[in-house]
This record gives structure tokens, C-alpha cells and sequence, in this order.
């Protein structure tokens, strides 16, 4: 009788057996969760929480293993919130759409993705090369490409038209196009009240109302890249330990942009862009400004309900004959004290994918970082912006500044704040000469790289 009950039970175990394994009766697998934190760039506005939200549907109802939720938090709280999560087990999977100022804010809490990109066998030959190059750092990869934001200078037709000035060039291949040019030109473009240019004897400084060039949107880092240092956008050595704020072609570029403002006066300096920010505006939209250097974000903001005709056109050659125009980008990033990151890099690579990195970027306002989906982008250009000259934006990207403006570098933001600093002295005029303003942020940008050093 024992036997028999014995061969009973046993049936009975391995026919739950099958049945778990076939899914009858069981309980359905449950989903993990990967929370994307959004908030450190754009992402926050109410059309795209609802184009996200959409996204989340959509990857939602396509995968039964993995569940996605945008987590949107205000832009001006980002870092107290995700240092919070951080500090209490609660990290997101994902953060993101990050630029490279972010990623560089909070470097040391990244996971490198290079174990996860070799064990898939990742071939990443369709991202833009500088999109991949962004990402790299010695010791880690930070993420795949989502966008990039390449840069050209906005022009206003109507103000060229009114002073019989031609285009800037849009041939890539025409030095002619260099920063003495920009600044002939400039001066043509502004105006005082009686409409005397800037190259007129009469000019009027004290009664300005229109200005020829803007690059005011940018840093330090940002506006001095284009002008050929070794290091292009970084102000420190290839090892991180030995300041150079202030070599020779940055202090060029600084003094080109003081004289701009306070000798050629084709540039506002920090009166000006404190009143424009006042009441609302950016540089271009009043059509108050010839030249505005800027990037691909700025289309959205900036190229809808003109008043007047406009064009994009490539950034000059600097004095060293070379072209480089800053490039903004964004990814997604893992933290390294996430749970489920095989999942959030599935999601990442979700994200990137030919087939969805287009509708991602239509959110967030960037160019796709894939080139296999560039002519579909295009149709896109086309629509949204028509009769500017699409290839600029394209062409642009070849011309990275890398060692990139925005990078990481030891106590980013404790150097981003000596060099603004110095910056704002020379737009506010309280310090003219760029060889004083960069000599004294360099010795301030080496004490406090001597400082990290002597504890890592």
C-alpha cells in the first residue's frame, strides 16, 4: 500500500510539474520595471511627457518581460532628486536624454556599457563616429548614442538684404568663410538708432539697436573650442593634472569676442542679453540679431513664427585655419547602483534602435546619432523647417570638438564655474583683457585640480 501511494504522490509531483512548466495555472511572470529618469536636458515639457508616455505604451505592449516608466522631474530639481535616489537604494535604470554635461556632473556613477556592448557583439559601425566618441572616456563608455546637436550660425536674410551684405558661404571648403570675415561682417549688420553701422565713424556705441553676431547661449569652454587649442575644448592637459585656461588661442578667442563688445560693438554684451532675458526672448526670434551662433536644439525654439526670412550657414575657419564647431549630444546612461541593468541596457538598445531612435529624437529635438536613418530625419527637417539648408546641419557634424567643450574633467563643476566667472567679467566689461581674465582662472582652475589630485 505504501508502494502504491508512494507511485501516486510521485505522478501527482510530476504532473505539476508539467504543468508549471507548460504555464497552466501558473501565476504569469511578473515584469521588471526599468524607471527612466528624465529632467537633466530636455524631456519636461508637457507635449513631450504625453509623446513619452506614448513611447512607454508602445515598448509596453510589444514586451512581456520588461515594463518602462518615464520618471519626470522638474529640470531645476534634477540633481537633488537624482542624488537623493541615489543616496537611498533607489536609483533609476535609466537616465536620460543626458548631454555630455550631465553625464560629465555625475560621471563617477555611471555604469561603462563596454561589458555589455562585447557580450552582445554590438556592431556600432551606424553611429556617427563623433557620437561614439563622445561616449568614450579611458575608463569607461557611458552609453550608446541617441542624438547629436551639431552647430552653425542662424543668419537673418532680411538684415543681410537690407545691407546689401552676401550670405555667409555655405561651401565647406571656402576659407575665405574665417573669423575676420565674421567680424567684417558683423560690424556691416549692426546699427545704431540713426542706422549707422559699426565701421561708420559716426557710429553711435551708447544707442545700439541691432546687433550683428550672438554666441551668448555658451560657456566659456563652449565659445572658446572653436579656435584651435590642442586640447579644443578642454582646459586641462591629456592626464587631467596641469591647467591651460590659458593658452595662446584661447586667449585669442576671448579677446576677439571682448573687442567684439567693447571696441567693434558688434556684440551685446551682459546689459543687453540681462534685458533680452528679461522679457522673454532669445537672440534671434526678435529679428534684432544678423548672426546667431547655436545648435541644432535651437531649431525648435528658435525657427518657428519668424517675422523674417532665415538660413543656417557653417561656423568660419579660426586662425589657424581649421574648422571645429562645438557639438552638443545626448544618451542614455546606466547607474552603476541600479537593479535589473541587463534590463535597462535592453531598453537603451530599445531606445536607439533604427527602428525607433527617429521617433525618440523627434521628442527630444535632436538629430539621430544613426546614419542608416538619415533620410527619413530629413523628410522630417523638410517639413517642420522648410528652405534652410539641411545639408549645413549634417555637414557640421564632421567637425567635433573633441576633446569635447562639455567633457568630463576632474571637479567639472568647480571648473565650469572658474571659467564662467571669468567670462561673465569680460561681458559685463569690469575686465577687458582676456590674457588677465584667462591667467587668473587658470592659476584658480590648477589649484583646484591640485586638490583633487591630492586625494585620488
Amino acid at each position: 500500500m505504501r508502494t502504491k501511494l508512494f507511485k501516486v504522490l510521485a505522478l501527482l509531483v510530476f504532473a505539476s510539474m508539467l504543468l508549471a512548466a507548460c504555464g497552466g495555472g501558473a501565476a504569469p511572470t511578473e515584469k521588471v520595471k526599468v524607471v527612466i529618469f528624465v529632467g537633466m536636458g530636455t524631456g519636461t515639457d508637457p507635449d513631450q511627457v504625453d509623446a513619452q508616455n506614448a513611447l512607454a505604451e508602445k515598448f509596453n505592449s510589444t514586451h512581456d518581460d520588461i515594463e518602462i516608466e518615464f520618471l519626470i522631474v522638474p529640470h531645476e530639481e534634477y540633481a537633488t532628486r537624482y542624488l537623493a535616489m541615489l543616496s537611498g537604494g533607489n536609483a533609476p535604470q535609466l537616465v536620460g536624454p543626458n548631454g555630455v554635461s550631465t553625464v560629465a556632473e555625475f560621471f563617477d556613477t555611471w555604469e561603462d556599457v563596454t561589458p555589455y556592448i562585447e557580450a552582445d557583439k554590438l556592431d556600432l559601425s551606424d553611429f556617427y563616429g563623433p557620437a561614439v566618441e563622445l561616449n568614450q572616456y579611458p575608463d569607461k563608455n557611458t552609453g550608446l548614442p541617441l542624438g547629436l546637436y551639431p552647430s552653425y550660425v542662424y543668419y537673418n536674410k532680411d538684415i543681410f538684404d537690407a545691407a546689401g551684405v552676401d550670405y555667409p558661404p555655405h561651401d565647406f571648403a571656402d576659407t575665405s568663410w574665417n573669423t575676420d570675415k565674421l567680424r567684417e561682417v558683423a560690424m556691416l549688420l549692426t546699427l545704431d538708432a540713426n542706422g549707422k553701422n559699426a565701421t561708420d565713424p559716426d557710429f553711435d556705441p551708447e544707442n545700439i539697436v541691432q546687433y550683428g553676431y550672438d554666441d551668448s547661449w555658451d560657456g566659456m569652454r563652449g565659445s572658446l573650442a572653436n579656435w584651435g587649442a590642442e586640447n579644443v575644448g578642454r582646459p586641462t592637459s591629456a592626464d587631467y593634472k596641469t591647467a591651460i585656461a590659458d593658452n595662446p588661442q584661447w586667449v585669442q578667442g576671448l579677446q576677439w569676442l571682448s573687442d567684439g563688445i567693447w571696441v567693434d560693438h558688434f556684440i551685446g554684451g551682459a546689459e543687453v542679453q540681462a534685458a533680452r532675458d528679461s522679457s522673454g526672448v532669445d537672440p534671434f526670434g526678435p529679428g534684432t540679431t544678423g548672426m546667431f551662433y547655436s545648435h541644432t536644439w535651437f531649431l525648435a525654439e528658435g525657427l518657428h513664427d519668424l517675422s523674417f526670412s532665415a538660413d543656417i550657414a557653417p561656423f568660419p575657419y579660426n586662425p589657424q585655419g581649421e574648422r571645429v564647431a562645438r557639438i552638443d549630444a545626448d544618451n542614455f546612461t546606466i547607474p552603476k547602483d541600479a537593479e535589473h541593468k541587463q534590463e535597462a541596457w535592453e531598453v537603451m538598445k530599445w531606445l536607439t534602435s533604427p527602428e525607433v531612435i527617429v521617433d525618440v529624437c523627434r521628442i527630444y529635438g535632436c538629430i539621430p546619432a544613426r546614419k542608416s536613418v538619415q533620410s527619413t530625419y530629413l523628410e522630417m527637417l523638410k517639413a517642420d523647417y522648410p528652405g534652410i539648408d539641411y545639408d549645413v546641419i549634417f555637414k557640421s557634424i564632421d567637425y567635433l570638438d573633441k576633446p569635447n567643450n562639455e567633457e568630463w574633467i576632474p571637479e567639472w563643476g568647480k571648473i565650469e564655474d572658474a571659467l564662467n566667472n571669468g567670462l561673465s567679467l569680460v561681458y559685463s566689461g569690469e575686465e577687458k583683457d582676456a590674457q588677465k581674465v584667462l591667467t587668473d582662472a587658470n592659476a584658480e582652475v590648477q589649484q583646484i585640480l591640485d586638490e583633487y589630485w591630492a586625494t585620488h
